[in-house]
């Protein structure tokens, strides 16, 4: 009963770091006008994260096999929850690189952290099938859009 709890966890985990991600180009055009971005400047923005994300995808793994997946994802939610509420601090594009940057490195542990869950409280039977019911979350959620 409990790696099912664990899964629907893991799926919700999933699930928001998509949204998440996604949530800032349905505010691209406030905080363009707020910062003074052009669009241009605005997918560098949208480029640091994706570079941080792959930068990091790794190591996050390494450290995920080192610490274990509690202590992982519990580092990863807070690192990212603590970039997300800076998002809204930026004062100009250098700021706002930085902490998108950070962001992508801080999210790039959820799914390393979660596929290392997955292996440690499912019997390796039912991997396969978990990891198929967490990633259509993570294949589907990019195309959210936030009026």
């Amino acid at each position: 009963m409990i790696r099912y709890l664990v899964l629907a966890a893991l799926f919700v985990l999933s699930l928001i770091t998509y949204i998440d991600r996604a949530a800032i180009s349905s505010a691209k055009q406030a905080i363009g006008s707020a910062l003074l971005l052009d669009d241009q400047a605005m997918g560098a923005v949208f480029s640091a994260f994706a570079l941080g994300y792959a930068i990091a995808q790794i190591p996050a793994g390494w450290f995920a096999d080192r610490l274990g997946p509690r202590l992982m994802l519990t580092c990863v939610v807070t690192l990212w929850s603590v970039f997300t509420a800076l998002t809204g601090a930026a004062t100009g594009l250098w700021s706002l690189l930085a902490i998108r940057f950070a962001f992508g490195i801080a999210e790039a542990g959820a799914f390393p952290g979660a596929a290392r869950a997955l292996y440690s409280w499912l019997p390796s039977a039912e991997r396969g099938r978990a990891h198929g019911i967490l990633f259509p979350a993570h294949a589907s959620a990019p195309r959210l859009h936030f009026p």
